[in-house]
């Protein structure tokens, strides 16, 4: 995850370096670290050639040769200036064989989708963090597979959602369509209610999933405190099941 994308995958991400990472149950929200800004390099360019300075005559005046002195002199300068100006390049996630097996991964880079998903991890950790005190409900291991399973199921509604954004900016009808009754007309008129239609259906199940997961957690909350409510912990999360096994 960074500022201009979310990547949801089936298989383990890696961070090229440092990172920030979160695990609840079955979901790991990994985050790269941005990088900091470069520092002035000119102290460190002075130390070195200060060193240099006095290892070079620390060695002329013990006597080395000079063609040993200039040997190991221009060696320090090579790996000090190395040192110096080698910079790290910034953290990366990089999801294995995404090329490879597309299928296994979703990417989100349009804002409001990034900003939808985000919303609903939040519930998910959310529902996550009531599961410890209903575990005579559900355990607490089952319930972060579930609430796993249902964010990747945001995540290829979501991913859909935006191929559709593409088409659903296209919509304008042309001087082509414009005519209603002509044959180019007919096809455009019946790609654009079909793409409505999509759109339409893909709002319905990030709504369902929205819902279910916000039914997880204020059911386990009010369940942690009322036995009552635990019959509501259980519809919540069969819920959940449900959304993911009508897909898979």
């Amino acid at each position: 995850m960074n500022e201009s994308q979310v990547t949801t995958a089936l298989t383990a991400l890696k961070v090229t370096r440092s990172s920030r990472r979160h695990e609840w149950g079955s979901i790991t929200d990994l985050r790269a670290v941005p990088a900091t800004p470069e520092s002035s390099k000119l102290p460190g360019v002075l130390v070195l050639c200060t060193a240099t300075v006095i290892f070079s005559a620390v060695l002329f005046f013990a006597g080395a040769p000079l063609p040993v002195v200039l040997f190991l002199v221009a060696l320090l300068l090579v790996c000090g200036l190395a040192a110096i100006t080698l910079t790290k390049p910034p953290p990366q996630i990089e999801a294995p064989d995404q090329a490879a097996f597309p299928a296994l991964h979703r990417t989100l880079t349009d804002a409001d989708d990034r900003r939808d998903f985000l919303d609903l991890v939040e519930l998910a950790e959310r529902a996550g963090r009531a599961l410890p005190e209903v575990d005579r409900v559900m355990d607490a291991a089952e319930g972060g597979q579930i609430l796993a399973q249902a964010l990747w199921e945001a995540s290829d509604v979501l991913s859909r959602r935006q191929q559709l954004r593409t088409q659903m900016g296209r919509r304008q009808p042309g001087p082509a369509a414009e005519d209603s009754t002509s044959s180019v007309g007919k096809a455009l008129a019946e790609q654009r209610q079909r793409v409505t239609t999509l759109w339409d259906e893909t709002e319905s199940e990030l709504t369902r999933v929205r819902n279910a997961l916000e039914l997880a957690a204020v059911a386990a909350e009010n369940a942690a405190h009322d036995p009552g409510a635990d019959d509501a912990v259980r519809e919540a999360y069969q819920e959940l099941l449900d959304i993911y096994g009508e897909r898979y």
